[in-house]
């Protein structure tokens, strides 16, 4: 199929508006001129978070769900935006029309993301800004780059030289726009380096009161570099082919890497405004509890119940599919798990409400734990919250796997036992208010597990899966679990890897819609083959890494 066309005007007029929110320290400028941006610093990074609030805004979107749904993070029966569709089993070809109502979360990403390369190319293309301004804007199109090559088969590369009116933009596939992401980060990395400490301040989030400094900056441009060389590929094959000497230099001096440049545990930016207009609606919609029948929460469900995945990952006898005569109507019989990994119980809450759930939808969707690890009173809007986009653990995990994938396994075990799943703690960068019992304040816990380097590859895959279920779930962005499991082939038979190009700009633009997954065409581009789905990783690891009593 032939995708190479104009842009529309519409998507013109996407990418240059900037995001208006009420309480926002960012003055709204529909079409910032070159003259605004020639401003002094501090406007500039007004105009700057424009673009930043844009990106991550939709990285920490409502329809985070979706991504989780795909991966068996979280579990749904509900047709509200399409969950079950994305929640069923097995695995169905997913609907690319403006009709369709689980395809806003297509078009949700795509926007934030277009809109913020739309922002950094107006700085980038300006000399007459400074060196600290211009690190920041080549971090800002990296990060939408290298989110659009994880999550889209294709997009535009627009750059800072592009005429509106005299270059026609082309789609390139998801590989360029990876590599367009990594050049950028470079550039950034490159450019901070020639700034002296005391001039150079990150400061350009949308919230006025969070500010990095130079070597903090560092650390997080490395962490996202790191994660977006890893999390292009698509399938185990194209990992097999990616630069894991490159991922491993970019992690070890990422966020709480051993050759870090700061101190720094997390990329976390408080809230702003007490109506939403800076949070994570990513954690209000994965973290909400309903049908609560006393003040006990141990009578509540989940809005997004935990998938019968992350429970398997603490305790593989626990079954991969949940069992259809335990799915009883409103009640969900299944026993509870058992396992010597403290977050099991720490983290989550064992139910028997079903809550939304309806057997008569599918019985296998069913569902006895909810995540208890960040609930706030189904009150994410709160100031005292914030958003945390990237934690030490997660750079640990990426590092570890580039050893894995290198074939080190002693180093993998090293690390891993330093991180979360071993002695470690993830940082989340604040602390949740305890309003409600049993919950884990600061949701740092450790897996307790030791790795001595003698693992097998499908040992290392379930360690590395448990790690990103339990602990990077909501706190890595949209997609975190699910960029990293298709590139081991960890998705289910049938699950999308990667979404298309929303079908408002397709029929726009004249073009023939499409879209990805099901069963039917399990292996093709967009649709994960199941080669190793996670439902049966743990019959090929012989599982001896075990948490140690006491």
């Amino acid at each position: 199929m032939n995708r190479t066309k104009l842009l529309s005007l519409k998507l013109f007029a996407l990418l240059f508006v900037f995001a208006s929110c009420a309480d926002l320290a960012v003055e709204n400028l529909n079409e910032p001129t070159k003259k605004a941006v020639e401003g002094n610093e501090e406007n500039q990074a007004k105009l700057l978070a424009g673009g930043f609030y844009d990106l991550s805004t939709a990285l920490v979107s409502s329809y985070g769900t979706h991504p989780d749904l795909i991966a068996d993070q979280i579990t749904s029966t509900n047709n509200v935006r399409n969950f079950w569709d994305f929640a069923q089993e097995p695995k169905m070809r997913l609907t690319n029309s403006q009709t369709y109502a689980g395809a806003s979360a297509f078009a949700s990403f795509y926007g934030g993301f277009n809109s913020s390369v739309s922002t950094a190319n107006l700085f980038i293309s300006n000399d007459n800004i400074s060196d600290a301004i211009r690190a920041q804007a080549y971090f800002l199109r990296g990060l939408a780059r290298g989110y659009l090559g994880m999550m889209y088969d294709q997009s535009y590369l627009i750059d800072e030289t592009f005429e509106i009116g005299v270059d026609t933009p082309e789609y390139v596939p998801y590989g360029q726009l990876i590599a367009g992401a990594i050049s950028d980060f470079e550039t950034a990395i490159s450019i901070t380096n020639t700034v002296a400490d005391a001039d150079f301040v990150f400061n350009a989030m949308p919230n006025p009161d969070n500010s990095w400094d130079k070597n903090e900056f560092l650390d997080i441009v490395n962490f996202y570099a790191a994660k977006t060389l890893a999390g292009g590929a698509r399938t185990a094959t194209e990992a097999a082919s990616i630069d894991w000497n490159k991922v491993k230099a970019f992690a070890e001096k990422g966020i709480g890497g051993p050759s870090a440049a700061s101190s720094i545990g997390s990329f976390t930016n408080d809230n702003l405004g007490s109506a939403g207009e800076f949070a994570s609606y990513y954690n209000d919609w994965a973290n909400f509890l309903v049908s609560c029948g006393s003040s006990d929460l141990s009578s509540c469900s989940g809005y997004l119940p935990t998938d019968v995945k992350v429970i398997h990952t603490m305790d593989p006898s626990y079954p991969t599919t949940y069992p259809a005569d335990s799915a009883q109507g409103t009640v969900a019989a299944l026993d509870p798990a058992t396992s010597n990994d403290p977050r099991l119980t720490g983290y989550y809450t064992y139910t028997t409400n079903a809550g939304f759930l309806r057997s008569t939808r599918n019985g296998n969707l069913y569902s006895n734990y909810f995540s208890m690890k960040l609930y706030s009173g189904n009150d994410w809007w709160k100031e005292t919250n914030a958003v945390t986009l990237a934690t030490n653990t997660e750079n640990l995990l990426l590092l570890a796997e580039a050893h894995v994938m290198l074939g080190d396994m002693a180093a993998a075990a090293a690390v891993l036992n330093s991180s979360s799943a071993g002695t470690g703690e993830t940082v989340i960068g604040f602390e949740l208010d305890s309003e409600a019992q049993g919950r884990i304040a600061d949701g740092s816990l450790s897996g307790g597990y030791v790795f001595d380097g003698s693992e097998t590859l499908a040992e290392m895959q379930f360690a590395l899966m448990r790690e990103y279920a339990v602990e990077v779930s909501t706190l890595g962005g949209s997609g975190a679990n699910w960029i990293f499991m298709r590139r081991h082939d960890l998705l289910q038979e049938g699950a999308i890897t990667m979404f298309p190009v929303p079908a408002g700009e397709l029929e726009i633009l004249g073009l023939d819609l499409y879209q990805f997954g099901g069963v039917a065409d399990a292996g093709k581009a967009g649709t994960a083959s199941g080669a190793n789905s996670w439902k049966d990783l743990a019959a090929k690891a012989n599982l001896k890494v075990v948490p140690q009593d006491g």
